[in-house]
């Protein structure tokens, strides 16, 4: 519309084009995204044919690079799942919370969470109110202006739940560490399931049909990196026969 109509600075329109950056992502704070961005996920695609195809490639050459590209990521997604089930995660403090998480989680969205958790060791909450068994609390940097602190909403009833003013769980679908800070000060014993999403956990590739290819609890005497294999070799013909 600016273009369109011309319109400059001195318009209320213009000035608001402007300062877009500081009200656009308002609307957007509590869309889930998984974290991506537009950029990002152009990003995400150029680098998948990086080094297969290019400007010049015909179309009957694409179509052979696209499937050894498509090998190629699945060869190496395999290998990260192999990693995220066969290794134990490296915990930088005591906390069940960071356990639960480093048991779960695959190792790129640990690594993400262990951000956060770290994160919370340098956060202050004061409590503003409570409200039966919701409690308020203003949480934020212990050197910032209180100004800049975010509010946290803490409800100890049941299943315990949380929501943050920044929105991170609803927008990326992980804990951010002003809600880790009141958990772990609430010394809650694990992170409620609620707030681990199940496309994010270590066993999600193996998931059709809202099932688990091998139940946690098999006690048929598999070892884990047999059963890996079997799930990997399970997946690849699923994915042949779709």
């Amino acid at each position: 519309m600016v273009d369109k109509y011309g319109i400059d600075e001195s318009h209320w329109l213009g000035k608001m084009w402007d300062l877009r950056e500081h009200w656009v992502p308002a609307y957007w704070r509590d869309t889930f995204t998984a974290g991506m961005t537009s950029s990002q996920r152009s990003e995400s695609i150029n680098s998948f044919f990086d080094g297969y195809v290019n400007q010049n490639t015909s179309l009957v050459e694409f179509l052979s690079q696209y499937d050894k590209a498509l090998v190629e990521r699945r060869k190496a997604e395999s290998e990260e799942d192999f990693k995220s089930k066969n290794t134990i995660a490296k915990l930088k403090t005591t906390s069940p919370l960071e356990r639960k998480a480093g048991e779960f989680y695959t190792k790129k969205m640990f690594t993400i969470f262990q951000d956060e958790m770290m994160g919370n060791f340098t956060l202050w909450k004061d409590k503003l109110g409570k409200n039966g068994n919701v409690v308020e609390y203003s949480v934020g940097i212990r050197t910032d202006d209180k100004k800049k602190y975010v509010r946290v909403l803490f409800d100890s009833s049941n299943d315990a739940t949380a929501t943050c003013e920044c929105a991170k769980f609803e927008r990326e679908g992980i804990l951010c560490r002003h809600v880790i800070h009141v958990m772990d000060r609430k010394q809650l014993p694990t992170i409620p399931t609620r707030y681990l999403l199940k496309r994010w956990s270590i066993d999600a590739r193996y998931r059709a049909g809202g099932t688990t290819s091998v139940t946690q609890g098999d006690t048929s005497g598999v070892n884990g990196l047999k059963r890996w294999c079997l799930m990997s070799t399970w997946q690849q013909l699923i994915e042949k026969v779709e």
